[in-house]
């Protein structure tokens, strides 16, 4: 459950500059703050009521700090009304009154039903120096090939993280709990290798996170590994090979802040922090074809939820992708899991046999910062690896939303991509899409937009179930 309670220090001044809106309500500020609880989700159960609140005490607010929740959205407004100094003081004094009362009905409403988020507040310091976090990406970032589904862990954007370059930044343990794993990854790229490492830490009953791309570990750790792993594996495709060990009886204790090692670097490749956390007692996401993915995928939750509350909505708010697009409220933490059964959303696996990891993956998935585009995330086989985003349609043959494309009702198109998209290389271009029956899918990419008329030509075929 995202909380609320960061927004900067409450100015100290009660100086205003423009007397307190009338006494009708702004249908505007209202529309805006129903968005946001529309929007908010099952994830952030206290939606609800904040935003009950916030509309009830309309009246207290300046008509500045109101037209910021117009223009913005509740939560992109926040920082904007910190800025207005005296301002923003009513604001914020009814924010905090408002989710405090939030809070206190949530648990009323939980009591009987317990907590949803495992770990919650089991983070209590930041892993990252705060000047070195230069934005959060959601679950679900896409990166194909080896990213062709959508990514089960957050990345911590770094300092330089734009142009590929990121000087070095000190790792901190963000709980008190111990380290269990750790494991090394030798990626070999056409001929140049680099050594990074993952290291795992239990911080609850039944709760790991995981910080993978650290660059190096501190010595107590890196001492640890002297000793023969207790498994290796080597995986990956024709030019892009990764050695992995693991050492997995590891049992070193760790306070909150404590140095564990560092992530970027100027020698390095890394200019961002992976970050997962995984709920072992907790039930398995949903998959149609659960043998395809490892169990911590299967089990894979928001780092973010993990933390205290001022430390979670602080993340919430640096969201975005690694092109600079902020995520917007309707994103929540992202999603990894999207298989809708008898439709073509979610994860597909090539039914022609592919030499390579990941290469036979196919995902049509929502975007993980736009509430209102899905994409096409090609390994390989259809075209050439690359994701194809769109804005989704509810009506129509073309750019519908997968959800809505089921076994049986014919072909439809997908076209008009964003500029952010990998996938496109010039040239306008579609794709053509069948759900044959539950479990085939057709594809093609082709040439040409979705205002001509359109069928396939030789498409692939895909089916729910990866190929043993």
């Amino acid at each position: 459950m995202p909380s609320t309670t960061t927004h900067g220090s409450v100015p100290t001044t009660t100086a205003v500059s423009e007397p307190i809106g009338s006494s009708e309500s702004d249908p505007q500020y209202v529309a805006a703050i129903e968005a946001f609880v529309a929007n908010a989700g099952s994830d952030w159960g206290s939606a609800p009521y904040l935003g009950d609140c916030m509309i009830r005490n309309e009246q207290q607010l300046l008509n500045a700090s109101k037209q910021l929740v117009v223009e913005n959205g509740l939560l992109g407004s926040l920082p904007l009304i910190g800025g207005l100094g005296g301002d923003g003081t009513s604001f914020f004094m009814v924010w905090d009154e408002c989710q405090a009362e939030a809070e206190e009905l949530l648990l009323i409403a939980a009591s009987t039903t317990g907590p949803n988020v495992p770990c919650q507040g089991a983070l209590t310091t930041l892993p990252i120096d705060r000047q070195s976090l230069m934005g959060v990406v959601p679950l679900g970032h896409l990166n194909p090939p080896s990213h062709t589904q959508t990514t089960d862990h957050v990345y911590f954007l770094l300092p330089g993280y734009e142009e590929e370059i990121s000087p070095s930044v000190d790792l901190l343990a963000p709980a008190q709990g111990t380290v269990v794993q750790l494991t090394s990854n030798t990626s070999d790229t056409t001929g140049t290798t680099f050594t990074d490492w993952k290291i795992e830490i239990s911080v609850c009953a039944g709760g790991t996170i995981r910080f993978g791309h650290v660059s190096t570990m501190s010595a107590e750790l890196l001492a640890l590994t002297e000793a023969v792993p207790d498994v290796c594996d080597r995986y990956g495709y024709e030019g892009y090979m990764t050695d992995s060990c693991s050492w997995r009886q590891i049992d070193v204790p760790v306070s909150a802040g404590d140095f564990l090692g560092t992530a970027g670097g100027l020698d390095t490749p890394n200019t961002g922090l992976d970050f997962w956390a995984y709920d072992w007692d907790g039930e398995l996401h949903f998959a149609i074809d659960p043998t395809a993915q490892p169990e911590g995928i299967l089990r894979s939750q928001c780092p973010l939820d993990w933390f205290v509350d001022a430390l979670r909505t602080e993340l919430y708010a640096q969201r975005m992708e690694f092109s600079g697009i902020r995520a917007d409220e309707g994103i929540g933490c992202g999603k990894v899991f999207q298989d809708v059964v008898g439709a073509a959303k979610g994860f597909w696996y090539s039914t022609v046999e592919v030499d390579g990891k990941w290469l036979d993956h196919l995902a049509l998935v929502d975007d993980n910062v736009r509430s209102d585009h899905q994409a096409v995330s090609v390994a390989s086989m259809v075209a050439n690896p690359g994701y194809w985003i769109f804005q989704k349609q509810s009506t129509g043959t073309v750019n519908r939303d997968f959800a809505q494309v089921t076994a049986g009702s014919g072909i439809y198109c997908y076209g008009t991509f964003t500029a952010d998209s990998t996938g496109p290389e010039g040239a306008t271009d579609r794709f053509l899409i069948e759900v044959v029956d539950t479990d085939t899918l057709h594809i093609e990419h082709q040439g040409g937009s979705c205002g001509s008329s359109f069928s396939f030509s030789s498409p692939h075929v895909y089916s729910r179930y990866e190929k043993k």
